[in-house]
């Protein structure tokens, strides 16, 4: 009996671990963890983001990120301080937001945060 109440614990704690998993950005640096369960992060055009003093506003069409999709009515548009952004390893932006649209990470390209 233990060593079936073992295997099982053992198996849902791989599944947690897969499903806690970061995944990579399209020029295949990882996704730190925190930022992302594997569909919160995506790269963004540097179109939609536009820099203010107190740091960038970011807003997001219908479709235009995987946790923003084409069935929301409205643009996602979030106000991210300085203090909120990293530095992106690729040169690229990139956005994580959860499924209400929070933010989780900012990643701006070198200069520009």
């Amino acid at each position: 009996m233990r060593l079936i109440a073992s295997i099982a614990m053992a198996a849902l704690l791989a599944v947690g671990a897969t499903s806690a998993r970061s995944h990579q950005a399209p020029s295949r640096w990882e996704y730190p963890p925190l930022c992302c369960s594997g569909i919160d992060c995506a790269q963004i055009e540097p179109e939609v983001v536009r820099e203010i003093p107190a740091g960038f506003i970011v807003t997001i069409a219908p479709g235009g990120h995987p946790m923003w999709p084409s069935t929301r009515r409205s643009p996602l548009i979030l106000e991210i301080p300085h203090e909120k952004v990293q530095q992106s390893p690729d040169g690229h932006w990139h956005l994580c937001i959860n499924a209400v649209g929070g933010l989780l990470c900012f990643f701006a390209p070198a200069g520009d945060s």
